[in-house]
């Protein structure tokens, strides 16, 4: 039983590091001995798509992939244990297609895979058989829902339904054609706004997210062209097929080394030697910490959660009030997605085809001028609440930080320097970030260990997992917006209300900072960009200032409740209310919106530095 629970773990952390030493050994191959792996991109492709699928069994099993559970928390008890079944006949529907979908297009495949010499079966394969893995997940965690005498029957009822629908679809093909709603109705251009009120409602009753995409684009081709919808399911897996996609396991890779390898905690020794003696001092110190934390890990809840326990810590004692402890670490950590490297930037990048490089440079200056907005705000904060100031430290303190530190300080001048001399891809970049991790955590602090970085890797796997639910679903989705040109649907009323640059921005500005209150900023992400970037087009907006603004507007959501995922990350790290790091994160609202409105109004704050360096 143990090696079942254990499965995805050994199977997907062996994987994981695997693809970590071919991707190593390719940048070794290319850069000193001049005689590139021709196959090593195609393999670490093929493996990260089984380890990304494992990601999604491991996530099914803790339930942990995004969901929206503001509208169900106001239900009494009865109801949501009847949404709550209902969106369990949902996920189970979900899981069966992928197997369906998956072992056709698996079935379908004959073309070979050019640099390895083997079949794609290899490739599409993935799809179906991790779903028999999510499949059984998917029962644990129905038998762990309902801890009584009769715990195991939603597990059975499922079971029995699957065997059954296994028998129809083996014996009887032709019988699953009467699903199809186009035999009894036809909805023609209906059917999309009918699936996109489903997608909203089931999604808003508790669905996660990547699943109530999934159904909902299963609903619009059951109502419109069903012969298709084996070739538009081959996205599931094309999606993952991307070695952009590939830097964004080894970033978050990085982040856990940060913090299992000692590395934060002299990250922000090295910030308090330099800043705690101002005005505010522990609050500079805060935001400074995160400004170099961000220049490895590219995440704003890594920085949350990484640095958040040691921030705290160190504010409370220097006699600082909560709601301020909980608030400028929540705000200081979306930070991370603008400054380079940022995971953020790069699904911007992917979804819109977009140089990683170029956005990466894009967000360097406005993550410096929220870096000062935010220090000038607690500076105020500081002095109208007398806080005292840190003992200035001396010289031979700050060079005795500063040598502890400078390891991990020339982290992010490795990634940047990397990428922008043209030595790594942002994907290679992303490796010597986790390799350079590992080796300081490993031989020069001596706080990581070979069990540990094993671990690592499986956490950084199952947040991939998560991640890799949304790139295959709005990929699914994004097939039906294209087929039914639903963003020129909406241009066209943006023209209608808005006719210059600046107030279509306007618009989509208060689009995005609406929808933040509600929807998680990577789910918002996956949603609503496939259907904004046309629209940015048509009006002729950069869209690398595009990416930087819309990057920084949906990290103002995870700061605004109900959806904040950011408060709820820095609450439980710092052992406080969500109300109380609301109500501290409230004065910093004001320069994050300031910042927003400036590189909006003035754009070529974003583009002069990435048009000079690469026009």
């Amino acid at each position: 039983m143990k090696v079942i629970n254990k499965l995805e773990e050994w199977v997907g952390g062996g994987l994981f590091l695997v693809i970590f030493a071919i991707l190593l050994a390719q940048i070794v191959a290319r850069q000193i001995f001049d005689s590139p792996l021709i196959w090593s991109e195609e393999l670490a492709r093929l493996l990260f798509i089984y380890v990304a699928m494992l990601g999604i069994s491991m996530a099914t099993r803790s339930q942990q992939h995004v969901y929206i559970d503001f509208v169900t928390n106001f239900m009494p008890p009865s109801l949501r244990k009847a949404v709550n079944s209902f969106v369990q006949l949902i996920i189970f529907a979900c899981i069966f297609l992928f197997f369906h979908l998956g072992l056709n297009i698996f079935l379908d495949a004959n073309f070979e895979m050019v640099s390895l010499g083997i079949s794609e079966k290899w490739l599409y394969g993935a799809l179906p058989l991790v779903s028999v893995l999510v499949f059984f997940r998917f029962l644990q965690a129905q038998v762990e829902n309902y801890r009584n005498n009769l715990s195991y029957l939603p597990a059975m009822f499922f079971l029995v339904v699957t065997i059954v629908l296994l028998a129809v679809l083996f014996t009887n093909p032709d019988l699953y054609k009467a699903l199809r709603i186009t035999n009894y109705i036809k909805l023609g251009n209906n059917a999309v706004y009918i699936t996109l009120l489903v997608w909203l409602v089931i999604m808003f009753l508790g669905t996660p997210v990547g699943w109530s995409l999934f159904i909902a684009t299963i609903l619009y081709f059951a109502m419109t062209r069903w012969n298709i919808v084996n070739s538009a399911s081959s996205k599931l897996v094309d999606s993952l097929n991307s070695f952009p996609l590939l830097s964004v396991p080894f970033f978050i890779l990085t982040g856990i080394l940060m913090n299992t390898g000692g590395i934060t905690e002299r990250i922000f020794d090295f910030a308090k030697a330099l800043l705690g003696h101002y005005r505010g001092g522990m609050g500079h110190v805060n935001i400074g910490a995160s400004l170099i934390f961000s220049g490895m890990s590219g995440s704003a809840l890594a920085d949350a959660g990484g640095l958040g326990q040691l921030e705290i810590k160190a504010m409370r004692d220097a006699g600082y009030d909560d709601d301020i402890c909980g608030g400028i670490t929540a705000a200081s950590c979306i930070i991370g997605p603008l400054v380079p490297p940022s995971i953020a930037m790069i699904i911007y990048g992917v979804i819109a085809n977009e140089s990683i490089a170029k956005l990466f440079i894009a967000g360097f200056v406005p993550g410096v001028l929220l870096t000062a907005a935010l220090m000038t705000m607690n500076y105020f904060v500081a002095k109208k609440r007398g806080y005292p100031r840190s003992p200035k430290a001396t010289l031979q303190q700050r060079c005795t930080a500063f040598k502890k530190a400078i390891w991990a300080v020339l982290t992010p001048l490795l990634i940047i320097g990397g990428i922008f001399s043209g030595l790594f891809t942002p994907t290679e970049a992303a490796v010597i970030a986790a390799a350079y991790s590992t080796i300081i955590g490993m031989f020069v602090y001596k706080e990581l260990t070979i069990p540990m970085l094993f671990k690592s890797c499986v956490e950084a796997m199952a947040i991939t997992g998560v991640t890799a639910l949304m790139v295959m679903t709005v990929t699914f989705f994004g097939d039906m917006i294209a087929r039914e040109q639903v963003a020129m649907r909406i241009a066209e009323l943006f023209m209608a209300v808005a006719d210059t640059q600046i107030m279509v921005l306007l618009m989509i500005n208060l689009l995005l900072l609406f929808l933040g209150m509600f929807i998680d900023a990577l789910a918002l992400q996956f949603l609503v960009l496939p259907m904004l970037i046309p629209i940015a087009m048509h009006f002729g907006i950069d869209l690398v200032f595009f990416g930087v603004m819309t990057t920084l507007n949906m990290m103002i959501g995870i700061l605004t409740p109900p959806m904040g995922m950011a408060l709820f990350v820095v609450a439980r790290v710092g052992n406080m209310s969500v109300s109380t790091v609301t109500k501290g994160v409230l004065p910093f609202l004001v320069p994050i919106f300031l910042t927003l409105v400036l590189i909006t109004i003035f754009p070529e704050i974003i583009t002069f530095i990435p048009n000079l360096l690469m026009p």
